[in-house]
């Protein structure tokens, strides 16, 4: 007989020999004994979790002559052709080799003929994720309604993958990862059953790293006695390229007593032989993980540190086991994370003394009369926000006009506040002067008419609107004319500047502005210049308020 793998020759043969994953098992064995047998089921989990092997238990029990059953009698036609895998009622499809749409439109085929010998015809489709986009639309119609005596099983180890139509028609059970305890239990009854006696060091090891797969640590334990009649650790660390408990305790130990010699020793000693450093991190790691949840590990081997050392610890080695993935050298991250932590921790308890000492002098200072300003804690001065004025909506515009004249310079620091410091710095050279049907007149001097044109375009002027509508309560429209502006303080009894109605000499009226901008513009008397000049000469004189002196003929 040829010869069978291990996983394969002690594949769980009935429920009762199902090694964890009680909660899929106890679901299926009652769907069994009450006859709900539903039309799909989903199996997930990770690889080597058991999912292949419960679906064809569960095909057994659907087909066993005592059926649907779930203690099943192993012996009739049905499950022995099961058992051996060429049984006509139930069709394994990989599906990662066959996941186009052609392939699905054959199964859809097949499954319209009623089983030959057997109860239900029950197809498996592993890896049923691969499967195209169009497979899967083909798939929906079939898996939502198969024929009578038709179940459907789609094992999967990325459940995200299926598409939620899939989902939605099946019932799914989730396959949890093996424990280590389970592993090992598992495996010393296999063991002991072929007649080897192993180290539980070597099972211990294997546990580890076999990812929580059952049929991958049986194929690990395959792989060492393969490589020696005897299962010890050192055959195991051997096998894997991984480093036995010993150097890892000894690598603690090290540290432990900052022996950087030893430390740089064991890496490179490690290196020599061909261990992989990453996985003696990450090993390192489970080991320190281990110190976190049982308490009594480090004590165990004569190490006492506290909470803080250990998180140091483990922080620097998974910080070393992620830059370790992007270097060729292993080891040199590896020898980074041990020197830093060989350097000597801070001297907590001393710097507290010195700042005992400290608050001693500052206090001896103080009762001999020396006393410090914490200028940190003093209250910086604020902007006062300038207080709004109402004006009287039956007052004339002349005493509203006073008012607001009055209270200029309060507006001028509210545009400030409000952070309009372009209005704010246009509006400085000018003054208001007259106030009729809403709108306000401000004047500028003549050689400030840059400021105008700016504050008159819509986005400086609509902002100092909106103040104006704060300050003084009532909508004002703004208005621009060039004049000159002659502003007098009157000084108080109190000593405080308060500004008086202005005396503004206009040389022309707000109305007559158009004509006041064409006489500034006319050439002077004798000059040979032309009387008409160019639009952008035109625009120049309007912004920024000057005169043409002479022009030369091109």
């Amino acid at each position: 007989m040829a010869y069978l793998s291990l996983y394969r020759r002690w594949r769980s043969q009935s429920f009762d020999e199902v090694v964890g994953q009680t909660h899929i098992v106890q679901a299926l064995k009652n769907t069994l004994d009450s006859g709900k047998i539903s039309h799909a089921y989903l199996f997930a989990g990770p690889r080597g979790t058991g999912k292949t092997t419960t679906a064809r238990l569960f095909a057994k029990g659907l087909n066993c002559v005592d059926g649907p059953t779930s203690n099943f009698c192993g012996q009739c036609p049905q499950c022995v052709e099961i058992t051996q895998g060429n049984s006509l009622e139930v069709i394994e499809v990989d599906g990662a080799s066959n996941r186009g749409i052609e392939e699905i439109r054959k199964l859809r085929e097949l499954v319209q003929y009623v089983p030959a010998n057997g109860r239900f015809k029950v197809y498996i489709i592993d890896e049923v994720h691969m499967l195209t986009p169009g497979a899967f639309n083909a798939l929906l119609k079939t898996l939502e309604e198969p024929p009578q005596r038709v179940v459907f099983i789609l094992a999967t180890t990325d459940p995200q993958k299926v598409p939620t139509t899939i989902l939605s028609r099946c019932q799914r059970y989730d396959f949890r990862r093996f424990p280590v305890k389970d592993i090992k239990s598992h495996l010393q009854y296999v063991l002991t059953k072929e007649g080897i006696v192993p180290d539980d060091d070597a099972l211990e090891i294997i546990a580890e790293h076999a990812g929580g797969g059952m049929r991958d640590a049986l194929s690990i334990v395959e792989q060492c006695l393969a490589y020696s009649d005897k299962l010890s650790a050192d055959t195991v660390s051997t096998v894997l390229g991984v480093a036995t408990r010993e150097r890892i305790v000894g690598f603690i130990k090290a540290l432990d007593q900052q022996d950087s010699a030893e430390l740089f020793k064991l890496i490179q000693d490690l290196y020599l032989d061909g261990k992989s450093l990453s996985q003696f991190v990450r090993d390192l790691l489970a080991f320190l993980r281990k110190a976190v949840v049982h308490q009594t590990t480090l004590p165990d081997i004569g190490i006492e540190w506290d909470n803080e050392r250990l998180q140091q610890i483990m922080a620097a080695f998974s910080e070393c086991e992620r830059d370790m993935r992007f270097v060729s050298d292993t080891s040199i991250p590896l020898e980074l994370a041990v020197l830093r932590l060989l350097q000597p921790p801070a001297d907590i308890q001393g710097l507290e003394a010195r700042i005992e000492q400290l608050e001693q002098r500052l206090a001896n200072l103080e009762h001999s009369g020396v006393r410090f300003i914490d200028d940190s804690s003093a209250p910086k001065a604020e902007e006062k926000e300038p207080a709004t004025v109402q004006l009287n909506p039956l007052s004339e515009d002349q005493e509203k006009l006073k008012v607001i004249q009055a209270k200029w310079q309060d507006f001028l620091q509210l545009l400030r506040n409000e952070r309009l410091i372009q209005p704010e710095a246009f509006l400085r050279e000018g003054f208001p002067v007259s106030l009729k049907a809403g709108q306000l007149v401000i004047a500028f001097p003549k050689g400030r008419g840059f400021h105008k044109a700016s504050i008159e375009q819509d986005r400086h002027r609509e902002p100092a609107e909106r103040a104006l509508l704060k300050m003084f309560g009532c909508s004002l429209a703004i208005k621009c004319t060039i004049g000159k502006v002659e502003q007098q303080m009157d000084t108080g009894s109190e000593g405080q500047g308060e500004p008086k109605p202005e005396q503004v000499d206009l040389n022309q009226n707000a109305n007559e502005e158009p004509e006041l901008q064409q006489s500034e513009n006319k050439p002077e008397p004798g000059s040979d210049q032309k009387q008409e000049y160019d639009e952008s000469v035109q625009a120049a004189l309007k912004i920024f308020g000057g005169r043409v002196i002479n022009i030369k003929d091109q």
